[in-house]
C-alpha cells in the first residue's frame, strides 16, 4: 500500500504556481473527494460541486503527492464556470483511467472478505466513483460495494458483505493514511454508483 509521506506532500505544495494559464493547467486538474481530517495548514474556502452519486467535490491541480486546492480567486483568473471546472476534471480521470490497465487490480482476501483493490499510481482511484463507466474494466460488471478510503485506493468487495465488516475495513484502510477520505460505502450494480449508509465499527477490546 503506497501512501504519501506528509514531507513529500508538503514539498509538492510548495512547487505550486497559481500564475500559470488555464489553458496550461487544465490537464492537471484533479476531483478533491471529502477529507477525514483538515488540511495540516490554513485554506481559503474551495470550490465545491455536488456530483453523482452524492459526493460534494472539491478540485485540486496534481502536484504528484499532493493536490493544491483550487478556490473561487483562480476560477474568476481563469474565466470558467465551478461546472467547466467539474467537467474538466471528470475527463482528465476518464483520460487517465484508460491509461491504467485491468491488471493493476488485487484480489485477496481478507478474513471472510473476498476483497479486490486497485492504486493507479496517478492519484485517481476513488475518484472513478464519479466516472462509474470506467469501473467494469477494473471490477467487473458484478454487483458489488466500493469503499474508497485513501485518494489512490478504491475497493470491491461482494454485495453480500456485512456493513458493519466493510465499515471496519474502511476503518483500517483510513487509519494507515493521514489524508484519508471518509465517503462511506457505495453500492455497485454493474453500470450505477450509489451511497450506501455503513454500519458503525465500534472499538472493541
Amino acid at each position: 500500500m503506497i501512501v504519501a509521506s506528509p514531507r513529500l506532500v508538503l514539498a509538492a505544495l510548495e512547487t505550486f504556481d497559481p500564475d500559470r494559464p488555464w489553458a496550461e493547467l487544465r490537464d492537471e486538474i484533479r476531483p478533491m473527494l471529502p477529507r477525514l481530517r483538515p488540511m495540516p495548514f490554513p485554506t481559503d474556502d474551495p470550490v465545491r460541486v455536488m456530483l453523482p452519486p452524492g459526493i460534494l467535490v472539491g478540485f485540486g491541480l496534481d502536484l504528484g503527492p499532493a493536490l493544491a486546492q483550487v478556490g473561487p480567486p483562480l476560477l474568476e483568473r481563469w474565466g470558467i464556470t465551478p461546472d467547466e471546472l467539474a467537467a474538466v476534471a471528470l475527463g482528465n480521470v476518464r483520460r487517465l483511467a484508460r491509461t491504467c490497465e485491468a491488471s493493476m487490480v488485487v484480489r485477496n482476501p481478507i478474513g471472510s472478505m473476498d476483497v479486490s483493490a486497485l492504486q493507479t499510481r496517478l492519484g485517481i482511484a476513488a475518484s472513478l466513483l464519479l466516472v462509474p463507466d470506467q469501473l467494469p474494466r477494473f471490477f467487473g460488471t458484478e454487483p458489488g460495494i466500493l469503499l474508497a478510503p485513501m485518494r489512490d485506493l478504491i475497493l470491491r468487495l461482494p454485495a453480500d458483505t456485512d456493513l458493519f465488516d466493510a465499515a471496519w475495513l474502511a476503518d483500517e484502510f483510513e487509519s494507515i493514511d493521514p489524508n484519508c477520505l471518509h465517503l462511506g460505502a457505495f453500492a455497485w450494480d454493474g453500470s450505477v454508483v450509489r451511497p450506501v449508509a455503513l454500519e458503525p465499527a465500534l472499538a472493541q477490546a
